[in-house]
């Protein structure tokens, strides 16, 4: 029993029994101060590697503050992770690092300035990319009409970004497993609150489900800021004729953000499913990777589904060129293949006290149909983007209208944003906003990933991690293809879960000198 009452466990099971308690059990939204700071002490006096793991547990559960009645939404993560990332950066001998280098470098750039910039991005290039970024983001709101926003962008993305820096300094081959482990309770918790979604679904009007959930459930994660936003406006159901039906979201805002962190979730799940020893264990595993899969589809996110061929063809590829990929490898895609069907069932089936005709509940044949349809509505209102991004490309080449600042591409209050005005594209998203030189930078800054991805695969040290690396190709390919038409990797869930797996990537991935093990 001792074993299980580590700190790293009662401070997790502190915020979950204080979320659980709000949310259900009426307790104020005053008690998430208490829990936040359990969590801080918890921060600043444990080890860098066991915060991780609370992060890396905790990301669904991370809540919004009740500061003031006018701003409640603050979300925890920020200042978990900003106390861990200063924590990590006073380390003396990582300060003379920080501070040695940049005065190396600029002794470089003063002698040769070519020859300084080629350094710095063989060297460092997730650095020279990042410090790109920041630079050309600033740029880009010279003459911005929302500039405060545009700065608020910008610190969002810096914090979300200490995470990756301070996993990559601490995961090693011997602690894969264990942050693995931590990601794959987050994903239990993800699929539970999404199996009570389904349930309510068949127990309550819409109306009543989308008041509990918004007001209720939205309010105690994210503030009542968000709460007005989703229940006047979200993507929670599937209209067709005259029946309405869940696509399912759990804990998360919307319907988009919510697969594609199941998807990072079943990276890391497979890799302890392939090498799990215990036969519990492994059926366990099995099991969150089925029905991770299994409402992945039910999010009812079309681009999921279609960019899906993707990471088949991918995989695909290796095997005609005759790369040794392990079976174990295809059980999440196979899973996800097998769940299309069986969703059907699901989705055509009657929900929220609707019945409807059979005819008018083949929602799911609807959806799978709409994907090619560009006279479906949504897909309407995407092309109708996609133009009009295009025409503001045109009109700002160079730096775009600048970051945080694309609902003025659409003529729309730059406040927009907050209730998701995007591009409906990643690629494009960046275009119009940061331009042709945050376009390139954000190119090359993916290219540098997969390459990464690619190096650890070819060359890994052994085949877990090697195994680690082709997981992680698939699910960055899979989501790269998605944000063609969504931007839903920003969402700070999903992008702090990609944080953490990008640090384990690149933590683990061998000099591109070494030797390969796979060829």
């Amino acid at each position: 029993m001792k074993r299980y009452l580590t700190k790293l466990n009662i401070v997790f099971a502190v915020q979950l029994i204080t979320v659980a308690a709000v949310v259900f059990g009426g307790l104020p939204r005053e008690a998430f101060l208490f829990s936040a700071a359990v969590a801080v002490f918890f921060v600043i006096f444990s080890p860098l590697e066991e915060t991780v793991l609370l992060i890396a547990r905790s990301i669904p559960i991370f809540v919004a503050l009740p500061i003031t009645e006018q701003f409640d939404s603050l979300n925890m993560w920020r200042i978990v992770v900003l106390i861990l990332f200063l924590k990590w950066l006073s380390d003396a001998a990582r300060v003379r690092l920080i501070i040695d280098e940049p005065l190396t470098l600029a002794r470089t750039l003063k002698t040769n300035a070519w020859v300084g910039v080629v350094r710095a991005w063989r060297q460092w290039p997730i650095e020279f990319l990042s410090v790109a970024l920041i630079g050309i983001s600033f740029a880009s709101l010279v003459g911005a009409e929302d500039v405060g926003g545009g700065v608020k962008r910008i610190i969002y993305f810096l914090n979300l970004g200490m995470l990756f820096f301070v996993v990559r300094s601490v995961a090693t081959r011997d602690n894969i497993a264990r942050i693995a482990l931590n990601v794959t309770y987050s994903g239990i918790i993800v699929v539970l609150v999404g199996a009570l979604q389904l349930v309510l679904a068949y127990t309550m009007n819409v109306d009543h489900f989308s008041e509990f959930w918004a007001l209720t459930v939205n309010t105690a994660l994210y503030g009542t800021a968000w709460a007005n936003i989703a229940i006047a406006a979200n993507t929670w159901f599937a209209y067709y004729s005259g029946t309405i039906h869940l696509r399912m979201f759990s804990s998360f805002p919307d319907t988009h953000s919510f697969p594609l962190y199941l998807l990072m979730v079943l990276c890391f799940s497979a890799v302890l499913f392939t090498f799990e020893k215990s036969t519990f264990k492994k059926y366990m595993l099995g099991a969150v990777l089925a029905f991770a899969a299994f409402e992945a589809v039910l999010s009812g996110t079309r681009g999921i589904w279609a960019s899906a061929v993707f990471a088949v063809l991918f995989i695909g590829y290796l095997i005609v060129r005759r790369y040794p990929v392990r079976k174990e490898a295809l059980v999440p895609l196979g899973l996800f293949f097998i769940s299309l069907p069986l969703a059907a069932l699901i989705f055509n089936s009657p929900q929220f006290q609707f019945s409807g005709t059979p005819a008018e509940r083949a929602v799911f044949s609807e959806r799978i149909r709409s994907i090619v349809d560009t006279q479906e509505t949504s897909n309407q209102g995407r092309i109708y983007i996609w133009k009009e991004t295009i025409r503001s490309i045109r009109a700002h080449p160079l730096l775009g209208v600048g970051i945080g600042n694309f609902p003025v591409v659409l003529a729309l209050n730059p406040s927009a944003i907050k209730a998701g005005a995007s591009a409906h594209n990643l690629y494009l998203n960046f275009f119009a906003e940061l331009g042709a030189l945050g376009f390139i930078a954000t190119t090359l800054l993916i290219i540098v990933i997969l390459k990464k991805g690619w190096d650890l695969f070819m060359r890994g040290s052994d085949d877990y991690v090697r195994f680690f690396g082709l997981n992680a190709l698939i699910y960055l390919i899979w989501i790269l293809w998605y944000s063609m038409t969504d931007v839903a990797i920003f969402d700070e869930r999903a992008f702090l879960l990609l944080a953490i797996l990008l640090g384990v990537l690149f933590a683990c991935a061998p000099s591109s000198h070494a030797p390969s093990a796979n060829e």
